[in-house]
């Protein structure tokens, strides 16, 4: 095998390599977005992460993020380096963050750390609450927790 042989079938390997690997979008995201509420009110200011469980999907790692008003309405985005509106298609565990206080984050809005409600661990660890993205979006990623 010549030098140009060599070198063209590790090139030709590296692009097989980097296309099986790694997370690249294979499928569209579609829109997501709604309202989140604790105990009958709105979940203010809280990040609400969807995270695909189907083991078979290209699309594992492509989670999505969505931070909610005062008024507990949210609209999802993919956590992408490119980042696109919505979230991919199928099953998703989902999990009910509030950000760390001391940060850069929560100096804009929100309550202080002693306003947050005290979530459940089921809600926060995303062990609880599922939602199938339907193939054409939705406008109504409800969740009402208690």
């Amino acid at each position: 095998m010549t030098r140009k042989n060599i070198v063209a079938a590790l090139v030709a390997l590296a692009v097989v390599l980097s296309a099986s690997t790694g997370c690249k979008p294979k499928e569209a995201v579609v829109p997501v977005s709604g309202v989140a509420t604790y105990q009958g009110e709105p979940l203010a200011y809280c990040s609400i992460y969807f995270t695909p469980t189907n083991p078979a999907s290209p699309d594992l790692c492509i989670t999505s993020v969505g931070k909610t008003d005062a008024e507990g309405r949210f609209e999802l985005t993919t956590t992408e380096l490119e980042a696109r509106k919505g979230a991919v298609v199928g099953q998703h565990k989902v999990a009910f963050k509030f950000m760390q206080w001391g940060t850069e984050f929560d100096e804009d809005e929100g309550p202080g750390a002693d306003e947050v409600p005290l979530l459940p661990a089921e809600y926060t660890q995303g062990t609880k609450i599922t939602f199938e993205v339907p193939e054409k979006g939705t406008d109504s990623a409800n969740f009402d927790l208690d």
